[in-house]
């Protein structure tokens, strides 16, 4: 064998613990993407679901224009107005990685935020004060903690779309909701605002801490893109949001009923006081 042949040999050998590694992280990757079911996959772009649900598209943006798209130096989430104008929630993780969510680097600090909202032609970025922002003190301890949530206060109003009301009443298991979030992994349309939404239910109701209704276990599908988005339902005087959409059981490659769920955190005293406090009320 010639010598050339040896040292590529070689090198290929010295590698090989990095090219398996790559492939593990190809295979992991592929399996999370094809997660996003939680048995039958609920999930449908803003058009579709317009469709099926006897509106036009233009309704529908509407109706669900409380719903955008959060982006900060580092990464991009779903987000959404609540109770004013110019009061957004969406998930902690999404701006302030835990040591459980993985590649976590500390506390950041954040210089600059912008909130879009999109009417399906053409969207607009609004800036968000980084000095309100308000979420719980604690370290978030796993992927389904009550501590997920921030909220934060935009510097102007936006004046397109009306914000999502507050909860009403609890939440209940069977409860009839609906998942709004910002494009999710393997869904086509080009803008990155353009909503996804699906019909689904309460699975079961978490009080975590001794804390009432503060963990919610839904049926709706989801993927990457989906955390900080609302869950909503229908209320007396129009949509209210419910949940804040938080993560994805890891065991949803196979459908496990007992196991295989989407977690939000609910409306729980400490989150409704941080709004109505950047609400000046």
């Amino acid at each position: 064998m010639s010598q050339l042949s040896m040292e590529s040999l070689s090198i290929v050998a010295r590698q090989l613990p990095q090219l398996f590694a790559i492939i593990l992280v190809l295979i992991l990757g592929s399996s999370h993407a094809k997660a996003g079911a939680i048995g039958v996959d609920n999930r449908h772009p803003i058009d579709q679901y317009a469709l099926s649900h006897s509106m036009s598209p233009d309704e529908a943006r509407k109706k669900f224009g409380a719903s955008g798209r959060i982006m900060c130096p580092f990464g991009e989430a779903s987000a959404f107005l609540i109770f004013k104008s110019n009061i957004v929630v969406t998930a902690r993780h999404v701006l302030f990685p835990e040591a459980s969510m993985g590649g976590y680097a500390g506390r950041m600090s954040i210089s600059r935020c912008g909130f879009e909202v999109s009417d399906g032609k053409g969207s607009k970025w609004h800036k968000v004060d980084v000095r309100s922002f308000l979420y719980p003190d604690a370290k978030q301890r796993s992927l389904t903690d009550r501590f997920d949530w921030v909220v934060m206060r935009l510097s102007e109003p936006v004046t397109e779309f009306e914000p999502y009301h507050m909860p009403s009443k609890p939440v209940s298991a069977g409860d009839k909701i609906i998942m709004a979030t910002i494009r999710q992994d393997n869904f086509l349309p080009d803008d990155w605002n353009e909503r996804i939404l699906s019909d689904c239910r309460i699975r079961a109701i978490d009080n975590i801490d001794g804390v009432a209704a503060s963990g919610i276990r839904t049926d709706c599908s989801s993927g990457h893109g989906a955390s900080g988005g609302a869950l909503l339902r229908q209320g007396p005087q129009g949509l209210e949001a419910v949940g804040v959409m938080s993560s994805m059981s890891a065991s949803c490659t196979k459908f496990n009923r007992k196991r295989c769920y989407t977690f939000a955190v609910g409306f729980e005293p400490e989150l409704v006081a941080a709004v109505h406090k950047l609400a000046g009320e």
